[in-house]
């Protein structure tokens, strides 16, 4: 389950996504047009689970439980929490499915050989 492949990518996938996110936090006042909208759409697309979870039933996810007029609202401290955990969830896992496609066929090969 927690194999050393398996952690191995979680880092790295974990690192992909701070690097990605670095401009962002270093140039959040100076950031160039060109890169505010691609920003936007990232930013939307990994907190949109959190607005899922909201409208299918779980409190305290967004802030004012979700009455903010006709904006939307932003995550609250726990919705914050709540990200972190399904992306680091959503990320082993993807590192869990690479590491066993990686590995299948040298436990397949290892098999044909003694056939």
């Amino acid at each position: 389950m927690f194999e050393r492949t398996t952690i191995k990518l979680l880092c790295v996938f974990i690192l992909i996504n701070a690097l990605v996110w670095l401009p962002y936090l270093l140039l959040r006042d100076n950031l160039p047009v060109y890169m505010s909208a691609p920003y936007a759409v990232l930013g939307f697309i990994q907190t949109m689970p959190v607005y899922l979870l909201n409208s299918i039933g779980f409190p305290g996810l967004l802030l004012n439980n979700g009455q903010c007029g006709w904006g939307w609202c932003s995550p609250s401290t726990f919705g914050y929490c709540a990200l972190l955990v399904f992306w680091l969830i959503v990320l082993w896992l993807i590192a869990r499915l690479v590491s066993l496609l990686a590995s299948a066929p040298k436990k397949h090969g290892a098999r044909r050989e003694r056939d």
